[in-house]
């Protein structure tokens, strides 16, 4: 597997690095999606070993926002006909420019022997058609799927019952003489600081997930924190809150964090 928090937040974390551009899907079915092996976190995760898969899209040429959305209703139509185990899956469309990616499909899985049966299973029925109905308008390289543990950390008051919402990555390195204490504390200290905030601004839909990475890289962020808000107004505010505040004095003297952001739409529930 190549790279996925190397590029996202320019530094390296898996080998192999290249800068080959990505090439349209074509007719023929490519190879088979790499298998990744079960590791230690299928049991230590709190949310009985959910994974969620993150996969590079490029826009092809005849690419509009209606040809995505008629090729999402054909993957579905697929998903739906085929045997996979997808609890979810959401499209996400980055905040900050990059030439690596213009979209991101999602998929959450329950395990990874269902990750990779439900790939197995694309791999020899329903590829090669959807290469044939998505040229010219996406493409995809194996390489570029990215297997991470979901523990869900806060679920939201009000739940989002909308398709649309926004979300925030942060890759996070201790800083010197920091630890896995400190994060403790720092989410303990978390859990205060959004009560705090909607006892004074009321219920919001603000939740937020760790992942962790199912790949062994050179260098690993400490921790991966995922946040996430129903509407790009409730992640500005909330983001306000946070300026100047306790906890981001807190944050920055445990850790670096690189961030990342994107506008998410679900597609599959």
């Amino acid at each position: 597997m190549r790279y996925l928090i190397s590029v996202f937040l320019t530094f390296s974390v898996l080998a192999g690095c290249s800068s080959e551009q990505p090439v349209e899907a074509t007719s023929e079915a490519p190879e088979t999606m790499q298998t990744i092996e079960p590791s230690a976190i299928d049991e230590a995760s709190d949310d009985s070993g959910l994974y969620v898969e993150y996969v590079w899209h490029k826009e092809g040429e005849n690419f509009s926002q209606e040809a995505l959305m008629e090729k999402v209703i054909l993957w579905n139509q697929m998903i739906d006909a085929g045997e996979y185990e997808i609890n979810r899956a959401n499209l996400l469309f980055p905040r900050q420019e990059t030439e690596d990616y213009d979209f991101v499909w999602v998929m959450l899985w329950p395990s990874v022997e269902a990750r990779n049966a439900g790939w197995a299973y694309w791999a020899a029925n329903d590829e090669a058609e959807w290469a044939e109905a998505t040229a010219g308008v996406l493409s995809y390289r194996e390489e570029d799927a990215f297997l991470f543990g979901l523990s869900r950390e806060r679920t939201a008051t009000v739940p989002n019952m909308t398709s649309v919402y926004e979300n925030q990555f942060s890759f996070c390195f201790y800083n010197e003489g920091k630890g896995d204490a400190d994060f403790a504390a720092f989410q303990t200290a978390h859990t205060d600081f959004v009560g705090a905030y909607e006892t004074e601004k009321g219920p919001s839909s603000y939740a937020h997930a760790l992942l962790t990475p199912t790949f062994e890289t050179e260098q690993m962020p400490d921790y991966v924190w995922l946040d996430l808000w129903a509407s790009a107004e409730e992640k500005a505010d909330g983001l306000a809150y946070f300026e100047g505040s306790e906890l981001q004095t807190q944050l920055g003297d445990m850790a670096t964090c690189n961030l990342l952001g994107f506008e998410g739409l679900n597609i599959r529930s």
